[in-house]
């Protein structure tokens, strides 16, 4: 009768460890979500390639990364991307590669794209607008 007392204990004893493992394991998994806020959901466009303005006919490769609702398909860009990318290549026209220098660059080549995705994308509402990739050749 000891022995079977004692291997209760032992089972009990151990099932309550299994339990402060698992839900010590949950714990710091959401306290990481908090930390770091929710996942976010990027919809990719294809790399994209530009003739600039000005005198020197130069070339610009871009690939863009739009942050959008979590609960929106990443895919969600892609019907709009023949009219983003037509668009989008009438507004480099006007911009002289000079302009493209630095981290002013970057902010004109990201409200551009805001510009030309408010008017094409209507219904996604895009968080933020992240450049994979700008080389100007």
């Amino acid at each position: 009768m000891p022995f079977i007392l004692f291997g209760l204990l032992v089972a009990l004893a151990a099932l309550g460890a299994t339990g402060a493992v698992v839900a010590s394991k949950n714990r710091s998994a959401s306290d990481a979500s908090d930390k770091y806020g929710p996942k976010k959901n990027y919809a990719a466009l294809p790399q994209m390639t530009f003739t600039l303005g000005g005198g020197d006919a130069r070339l610009i490769d871009v690939k863009v990364l739009l942050e959008i609702d979590p609960t929106v398909d990443g895919k969600v860009a892609d019907p709009y991307v023949p009219r983003i990318s037509d668009q989008l290549a009438d507004k480099m026209r006007q911009i002289d590669p000079q302009q493209l220098s630095g981290a002013e660059g970057a902010k004109l080549m990201k409200s551009t794209i805001a510009g030309v995705l408010n008017r094409e994308m209507r219904g996604v509402r895009v968080r933020d607008i992240l450049l994979d990739r700008m080389v100007v050749r």
